[in-house]
């Protein structure tokens, strides 16, 4: 059950993201708050997928399945091509923050894994492409937040373990945290100037 509950706040997220991200705005983002954009190499295939998600509707639509049977059809294909959109529009909205009192690493409507400035022990840029055969998200207590191809380009390390949330509700026990930015020199700035750690 807590499963389900999961992945119905994530999906009702996600649709927040989509009325965020029409609206123009970020969420989290205020007082001495830097946004760290991360996801930008990912937005064609996002297009992609929500382009192909509408065809596919449009698809079935031609197809005489009854009126029933072709308007849930319809209703579904349009439902998925707003989630492709939705999760998108997420990593617009919801950037990573970092700030004088924490680092938030996140992802879409999925991560959102907050880090106490105090906990930080140093964040460092390395560029790291790991294999998704033999990478688990979490191994040796060290989450890989890999939702960007498997590339990660920062790494934090903790004086303390932290837990970290999966998306369907599990959590795990980290001391190192391994993401992604856009722009990981001007992220590792952000964070020395406003004095993390």
């Amino acid at each position: 059950m807590g499963a389900l509950r999961s992945l119905v706040r994530n999906e009702s997220r996600t649709m927040a993201g989509l009325w965020l991200y029409l609206r123009g705005r970020k969420d989290g983002v205020g007082g001495d708050a830097v946004a760290v954009p991360y996801g930008g190499n990912g937005k064609p295939i996002f297009i992609v997928l929500a382009v192909v998600s509408a065809v596919e509707a449009g698809l079935f639509w031609l197809l005489d399945f009854g009126l029933i049977v072709d308007l849930l059809l319809l209703v579904l294909g349009v439902y998925s091509a707003l989630l492709m959109f939705g999760v998108y529009a997420g990593t617009v909205v919801r950037p990573h923050v970092f700030s004088s009192r924490e680092l938030r690493v996140r992802y879409s409507s999925f991560y959102d894994v907050r880090i106490p400035r105090d906990n930080v022990v140093g964040l460092r840029q390395v560029q790291e492409s790991h294999d998704p055969a033999k990478t688990k998200a979490f191994r040796d207590e060290t989450w890989v937040s890999h939702d960007n191809f498997y590339e990660t380009n920062l790494v934090v390390e903790l004086r303390e373990p932290i837990t970290v949330t999966r998306p369907l509700g599990a959590t795990e026990t980290v001391r190192v945290v391994k993401f992604q930015a856009d722009d990981p020199k001007a992220a590792v700035e952000a964070y020395e100037r406003l004095g993390v750690g």
